[in-house]
């Protein structure tokens, strides 16, 4: 039994959606050590029980740990990396053992490489027979120029991105003409499907889904194939399977979202991507009749519990404050008062926090630039604007 009662987040960007984590670790009996940048939302929040500053880099942040976890060798029962710049960084640079012991993911360089990378992680779902649209590869840009894979409307995605930043929907030549500069280095070409894509939130005990939800991304800020600003709660029969899948394929052990499509056609779902850290909208899953923090704490103290999703339909859950972006773009007053039923309002410096962001991301460039010179006089400031996060 582990009865160590520590976490260390590894953060190096300002995800809003990160910063409802340590709420989940709090609930779960941990207390949370965040490492990373000043100034990031996540620092806010009352469930933090210490800040250890680092430079603005994910290389600074990484060294922080090491050297965090080496000065506190008994310290910690896990350590979590928050975002997908911090992870690749520890790909390019792996994780020392004694850090390694404590985190699944980084425990292997090249197994969390693969996870990350969209390219190897789809041909390692076909290989264990995991459902997924049909696809291809190409290794540069140039080779879309001359021919369409799929004869109608596909999708690009780079092979490194996220919150949608690397993926184009290409309907015609005018659109693969505006995609190209953004393009570079091998590519997945994926057939473009009609259909709801949604996400399942899931905690993997050696492999095996110990508790999940899914849900349907709606409302998606700042564009079409960014993150979703509010989710809709759903069950897929169809789902649990592809998780034992998903979790065996690299024998996951963790926090993962894992991005779906529902097949038009057949209404089974096609799994896209894998996200090796822990999604936001985790404390929504009451309403789906499971709790993470439980599960969290189960999984420490080497238990066996298993939640698996009830059959519900509850109303649409407004991620805050996400979707008071999404409210105030689309001139939805509404929508924008309603968001503040997921506030944090237990967490007034947090609530706080996370309003300013809403605030400054509508301030003009000049003003946000000096702010951030005036302040901390680097990019990971108080003022910076929000970092949308799955």
């Amino acid at each position: 039994m582990n009865r160590t009662k520590k976490i260390v987040l590894g953060v190096s960007i300002d995800a809003v959606g990160a910063a409802s984590m340590p709420a989940v670790f709090a609930l779960a009996g941990l207390e949370v050590t965040v490492i990373g940048p000043r100034g990031l939302a996540i620092t806010a929040s009352r469930h933090v029980r210490e800040h250890i500053a680092t430079g603005g880099s994910p290389a600074s942040v990484r060294e922080a740990m090491e050297a965090h976890v080496a000065e506190n060798p008994e310290g910690y029962a896990r350590v979590v990396v928050v975002d997908e710049p911090l992870l690749r960084e520890f790909v390019e640079c792996p994780a020392s053992p004694r850090l390694a012991a404590l985190s699944s993911f980084l425990s292997d360089a090249s197994r969390l490489r693969r996870m990350l990378s969209k390219i190897d992680f789809m041909q390692d779902a076909v290989h264990h027979g995991v459902p997924v649209p049909a696809f291809q590869v190409v290794s540069s840009p140039e080779e879309l120029k001359d021919r369409n894979p799929f004869d109608q409307p596909f999708v690009v995605k780079s092979e490194f991105s996220m919150s949608g930043s690397g993926v184009h929907i290409i309907r015609n030549d005018s659109d693969l003409e505006r995609a190209l500069p953004k393009l570079a280095g091998p590519l997945l070409i994926q057939e473009y499907l009609a259909g709801p894509v949604g996400s399942t939130a899931v905690l993997f005990r050696n492999g095996r889904p110990a508790c999940w939800f899914s849900y349907y991304l709606r409302r998606n800020w700042p564009h079409v194939v960014a993150a979703s600003s509010a989710i809709e709660i759903c069950s897929l029969p169809e789902i649990e399977n592809i998780l034992r899948k998903v979790g065996s394929t690299r024998q996951l052990h963790g926090l993962c979202g894992i991005d779906w499509i529902v097949d038009a056609n057949t209404g089974k779902p096609l799994v896209l991507e894998l996200n090796p850290r822990p999604v936001p909208g985790l404390l929504a899953a009451g309403r789906a009749g499971v709790s993470f923090p439980e599960a969290i704490a189960d999984l420490l103290e080497d238990g066996t519990a298993v939640q698996s999703p009830a059959s519900v339909s509850p109303p649409l859950y407004r991620l805050f404050p996400q979707h008071l972006l999404w409210a105030i773009d689309e001139r939805r007053p509404w929508e924008f008062v309603r968001t503040f039923a997921n506030a944090p309002w237990r967490d007034p410096k947090l609530l706080v926090c996370t309003l300013r962001r809403v605030v400054t991301h509508y301030w003009p460039a000049w003003l946000r630039d000096g702010l951030k010179r005036l302040t901390r006089g680097h990019t990971n400031t108080l003022a910076a604007a929000p970092v949308a996060g799955k």
